[in-house]
């Protein structure tokens, strides 16, 4: 026989369980509800930070004002700047600081010399001009030397020179056309041409001697086994200090 409270009972379970799925429904919406709001609250606090760096003023980086002045160069001394290479000694002394009639002293006169090349290797027989004598083969220029084993080989110098009129011109005129008119060596010489030079002005200094003013006139070029002879005259004043 079927028992008559069976129908309500299972009713009982059913309404139980319905009541427990709607509790845990909304158990489960009220976490929801809650971490969007959360969510929410953070957003609102990142949009905040972001407005107040917005409205925060940029820093400028200060400026010089120009003082539209360039820096003054401190003065530089002569005496401490450096030479040169390429401008020989010798052309310390200019016509500017020489009068026309200023007092030349003959420092020797009629000198000849016999200048003979040491042929086709290179090197070239050194002249001193303040003896003056021919000084021997060398490999590095002092001041005057010749060169070359063909006709009519070179004249070799690192002294401030010209090529003047002849012996009879004067130291003036020796170092007007300095001036005006330089030489480069090195130089082929001619029969009869007159070269004339300043001698080294710290050389001198340092060896005791004054510096000079000199004429070195080409008598007469030849040529012996490959060798080139320059027959020469010289003469030589002191300059006027």
């Amino acid at each position: 026989m079927t028992d008559p409270q069976s129908p309500p009972k299972h009713r009982g379970y059913l309404l139980v369980i319905t009541l427990v799925v709607a509790a845990l429904s909304l158990v489960v919406g009220l976490a929801g509800v809650t971490l969007s709001a959360i969510a929410l609250g953070r957003s609102d606090e990142a949009s905040a930070l972001a407005k107040q760096a917005n409205d925060k003023p940029v820093a400028v980086a200060p400026t010089t004002e120009a003082t539209g002045e360039p820096p003054t160069p401190e003065p530089t001394d002569p005496a401490s700047a450096t030479p040169d290479p390429e401008q020989p000694s010798g052309a310390a002394t200019t016509p500017a600081d020489i009068s026309p009639t200023a007092d030349y002293t003959v420092a020797y006169q009629g000198e000849h010399l016999r200048a003979r090349s040491v042929g086709c290797n290179g090197n070239f027989m050194a002249v001193d001009l303040d003896e003056p004598r021919v000084a021997g083969e060398a490999r590095f220029l002092s001041e005057f030397g010749v060169q070359g084993c063909n006709a009519p080989g070179e004249i070799v110098t690192n002294l401030a020179m010209a090529t003047v009129s002849g012996p009879s011109a004067t130291p003036f005129d020796c170092l007007e056309t300095i001036r005006t008119d330089p030489g480069r060596s090195p130089i082929a010489p001619t029969q009869g041409m007159t070269l004339c030079l300043v001698t080294d002005q710290k050389k001198a200094t340092a060896n005791g001697v004054t510096q000079k003013i000199v004429f070195v006139t080409v008598d007469s070029i030849s040529v012996d086994r490959e060798t080139v002879v320059l027959n020469l005259t010289l003469k030589a004043w002191d300059m006027p200090q």
